[in-house]
């Protein structure tokens, strides 16, 4: 197996094509796109812009928009982006138009390297077992604002340590020496993770690494993207 790990989205891969792509935004897009396709949701759709949200709004029936800039819910919008939000009363059998300031603008630019799933550490074990007969994986981190992100790398890196004979290039074998860290410590230690703290957010890093066995696949819905509950 040979894993090639994207600390930030702007690095260019060294292939074309992967057996599966994996984005990854622990802090906390691919966290409630995990928990929003586990509890129900129909599909949720990520897109880049809050104009792109309100378009989109008026052509998915049954959806919901949600998504957050500077960590806080959208003016107008159902949801922000915090997990506690993404409950199944909320969202059970509803689309969710999801637009955040990294995360959801990850998916689009790798949609053409290979399958794409979502992966956080809450699902990250999952991903790992789903994974063991791909041979060329592809994670990508979304990092924050262009910078890397200590949770993002350590969430590719937890998802390494699961495999013993792998090749990796640097950004792998980064990631996999912080995922050595206490996870908890870890997120309070993140820039992003401190920042959260700050506006009183700190209960979106504990409900982050509630343990989630969904994988939410991206796949096109008429011309949209789309995470879909397909694997489990």
């Amino acid at each position: 197996m040979r894993i090639e790990v994207l600390l930030l989205p702007s690095q260019k891969p060294r292939l074309d094509s992967y057996d599966l792509v994996t984005v990854i935004d622990t802090l906390r897009a691919t966290t409630v796109i995990v928990k929003a396709v586990e509890v129900g949701a129909m599909g949720i759709y990520p897109v880049k812009s809050i104009t792109e949200a309100m378009r989109l709004k008026e052509i998915v029936p049954n959806a919901l928009l949600a998504g957050e800039r500077k960590a806080f819910k959208i003016k107008g919008f159902d949801l922000g982006n915090s997990p506690l939000e993404f409950t199944k009363e909320n969202i059970s059998g509803k689309n969710v138009i999801l637009t955040t300031t990294n995360g959801t603008k990850v998916a689009s630019i790798y949609q053409n390297y290979g399958k794409v799933v979502a992966m956080a550490i809450s699902n990250v074990e999952t991903v790992a077992h789903y994974s063991e007969n791909f041979q060329n994986l592809l994670l990508v981190c979304a990092g924050s604002h262009g910078e890397v992100s200590l949770e993002d790398s350590y969430t590719a890196g937890k998802f390494i340590s699961f495999f013993d004979m792998v090749s990796l290039n640097d950004g792998g074998i980064i990631a996999r020496e912080i995922s050595r860290l206490d996870p908890m410590k870890m997120l309070k230690t993140s820039h992003h993770g401190r920042y959260l703290s700050s506006v009183g957010m700190e209960e979106d890093l504990e409900a982050s690494l509630i343990e989630r066995k969904a994988i939410p696949v991206l796949k096109t819905d008429m011309i949209n993207l789309k995470f879909f509950g397909g694997e489990r």
